[in-house]
């Protein structure tokens, strides 16, 4: 069976020194026809010198340079500049799984779905993953998570894989939200009939650390917006009462210190 191109892509702003190894696990996947789509989106420091010399050794590495345009137009550069069939997202602090790209490109062919996403594992700062290698046959199992929009956001970014076209059909992101891209995203493709897929292997490590926007003076202005957000998804997808009380449960959960929202995670 022909394997289709797959395109990992990243944007990235001053993403050392954590870049290095969101780099190394592209590197590391078993599957073999992939590429990486980057976009350096103004970084001031040594981010763009590292990617082109990345670049320079590896001509399955794609940089481009964003100059600054912001977060939303940075990803539809990565999409559009995208040669692959699909296209699996990675941020550059966090990790995939080295079989991430051989195990979703399975099932997604097995199963016909359009859009899979997988489970994924929280690290701390400069903890080390620790990825558990899987033998192949995989189990297929996949769950519709699509209507678990009403709840919050069922998709962790990082591990979703899905077909180009079906994103730049309903226009890419948007370019003009400062945060929760994905999740509006998610919206939009879901009104457009695509579901969403999930498979229990966890296949991403999400990466929690002091310099992300979340964790400092903008995380009460992400939060209300995503509940605005959420707000306007359960109304869009005709959801009952009962999802305006998870609205609120995820509002007062999300106003809980890291620390405690870490210690209940667990």
């Amino acid at each position: 069976m022909n394997k289709p191109l797959v395109s990992f892509y990243m944007t990235v702003r001053n993403g050392l020194p954590y870049l290095h190894e969101a780099v190394d696990s592209i590197r590391n996947q078993t599957y073999e026809n992939w590429e990486a789509v980057i976009v350096d989106d103004g970084s001031t420091d040594q981010t763009l010198a590292y990617l082109r010399e990345v670049e320079s050794q590896d001509d399955r590495f794609r940089i481009f340079a964003g100059q600054g345009c912001g977060r939303g137009k940075a990803l539809n550069m990565a999409l559009k500049n995208a040669r692959g069939l699909y296209v699996a997202n990675l941020d550059a602090d966090d990790l995939s799984h080295p079989q991430r790209l051989e195990m979703q490109a399975e099932i997604i062919s097995v199963t016909e779905c359009r859009f899979l996403c997988a489970g994924t594992d929280i690290i701390n700062d400069d903890v080390a993953a620790k990825w558990t290698p899987f033998s192949s046959p995989f189990h297929h199992d996949v769950t519709d998570v699509s209507s678990l929009l009403m709840k919050s956001n069922p998709v962790s970014h990082i591990s979703m894989f899905c077909r180009r076209d079906d994103i730049l059909s309903v226009g890419g992101y948007s370019e003009t939200r400062k945060s929760q891209l994905d999740y509006e995203l998610w919206f939009r493709l879901v009104m457009n009939g695509v579901k969403l897929y999930r498979t229990s292997y966890p296949l991403a490590a999400k990466r929690i650390h002091a310099r992300q926007s979340f964790e400092n003076k903008n995380r009460i202005k992400y939060l209300f917006s995503s509940v605005l957000l959420q707000k306007r998804i359960i109304s869009e997808l005709r959801g009952g009462n009962i999802y305006y009380l998870y609205l609120f449960m995820r509002l007062i959960y999300g106003l809980l210190p890291q620390g405690v929202r870490m210690h209940l995670r667990q």
